[in-house]
């Protein structure tokens, strides 16, 4: 077998791959222009991300409690600090009842802090860890979680509802 010859033929299929890219960047980026009623290249970006987030791209809502204004997971931490203060006695068992796991999802709204530490290597991006943040409840610290969306805070709203926790929508979202 001749590699030299081998070898050339893959060389041009590379090519020729590349021109074809090429060739469809330059087809995505007219069309894009089109689609977007655009003269130059550097707003076609900036225009999708505003139609991305019309359509319900990045939800940066804000939410009104005990006075503050709060993004969604700061709102949560804020409603388990002062339900724990409220309410000395509560345990951590207790906590993880009345704040389901499925008012969140996989990590839960409050976790055990060495249960977290156990299982998460990443448990500081994933739960408020720091001193200030760490909930003492009368039978153990609990961290809560800090990943929330538009599609689970609503759960945890209408659950601090039932608690006749008030949480009001921030104007101008």
């Amino acid at each position: 077998m001749n590699y030299d010859r081998f070898i050339l033929e893959l060389l041009n299929r590379v090519a020729a791959l590349e021109d074809e890219i090429n060739n469809l960047k330059s087809e995505i980026t007219e069309v894009k222009k089109n689609m977007y009623n655009i003269d130059d290249n550097a707003n076609i970006e900036s225009k999708q991300n505003s139609i991305i987030n019309s359509f319900g791209g990045r939800d940066a809502t804000k939410y009104i409690f005990n006075g503050r204004i709060y993004c969604k997971n700061r709102l949560v931490l804020a409603v388990v600090k002062k339900f724990v203060e409220e309410n000395p006695d509560v345990t951590a068992e207790e906590l993880l009842i009345i704040f389901d796991k499925t008012l969140q999802g996989s990590l839960g709204v409050v976790q055990l802090a060495n249960v977290a530490k156990m299982n998460y290597s990443d448990y500081s991006i994933r739960f408020f860890a720091s001193d200030d943040e760490i909930i003492h409840t009368a039978t153990g610290d609990c961290y809560v979680c800090s990943q929330w969306s538009k599609y689970n805070i609503n759960g945890f709203i209408t659950r601090a509802k039932q608690l006749n926790i008030d949480i009001q929508v921030a104007p101008n979202n």
